[in-house]
């Protein structure tokens, strides 16, 4: 029922009513102006917190890269102790788990941004209609403006996942005797164990790493889309009530 109430209704000349509207229009997929919805509330309130937690990630995860190849250089030196491996490897567990979420996190702030770009040209349509002297009408919201956040959403839960799987790898390689991972040979078979872990983990969890990166970007394309379609109709829209006010 509600979407049938939210679809334009033909009417002689071709004519759209948008119901409720009081007005006419010729452009498909309009419904009269609302308000934001939950998303668009939300990508108006976490669009800096989400830039923040991002670049605070990041900067941890550089402060990582670089204590852990301190202790690789340290290891490798004259005076090295097996204990400086085993920080540097526990370090490049840590590092990849921070950058990737702070990336993603990033990202994510990103795609909000292009949302309230929506939002804020929405506005200023109804601004100008009702200018204009016509009531507000708005472009329904297209399947790229759905799929947009549940896109962002699904990618940033997959880099926490990936960052929870990051820490879990960087405890465990820290658990291991720093001689065995210098020397395997020597290792018990729990070291063994955990180093097979560890190393059969860091063969997929790159790719699981790139993939929520890669909904975050789709997502980002799809919101661009939408931004894309909202101008067209904005413009498409003064056209008509300039066209309809000179008849």
């Amino acid at each position: 029922m509600t979407s049938l109430l939210h679809r334009s209704v033909t009417t002689a000349g071709g004519l759209k009513s948008a119901p409720g509207a009081g007005a006419t229009t010729r452009i498909s997929e309009t419904i009269p102006y609302k308000g934001d919805d939950a998303i668009q509330k939300m990508a108006k309130t976490m669009q800096w917190p989400m830039l923040a937690m991002g670049s605070m990630t990041v900067v941890a995860a550089f402060v990582m890269a670089v204590a852990g190849g301190i202790s690789f250089g340290d290891f490798f030196s004259p005076s090295g102790v097996a204990s400086d491996l085993g920080s540097g490897e526990a370090l490049v567990q840590l590092t990849g788990a921070f950058l990737f979420l702070g990336m993603g996190l990033i990202l994510a702030a990103i795609t909000m941004t292009l949302v309230n770009i929506v939002r804020h040209l929405r506005e200023a349509g109804r601004d100008v209609q009702t200018s204009l002297g016509a009531r507000a009408l708005q472009l329904k919201k297209p399947w790229t403006g759905t799929a947009t956040p549940m896109l962002m959403m699904m990618g940033v839960m997959t880099e926490m996942v990936a960052f929870v799987v990051g820490i879990v790898t960087a405890v465990t390689i820290g658990g291991v005797d720093a001689a065995s991972i210098a020397d395997p040979s020597g290792a018990t078979s729990g070291d063994l164990a955990d180093i097979g872990f560890v190393r059969a983990v860091g063969t997929w969890l790159p790719g699981l790493r790139l993939t929520g990166l890669a909904m975050i970007l789709i997502a980002i394309v799809l919101a661009l889309t939408t931004i894309q379609k909202v101008i067209r109709f904005q413009g498409d829209r003064v056209a008509e009530i300039a066209a309809t006010t000179s008849a």
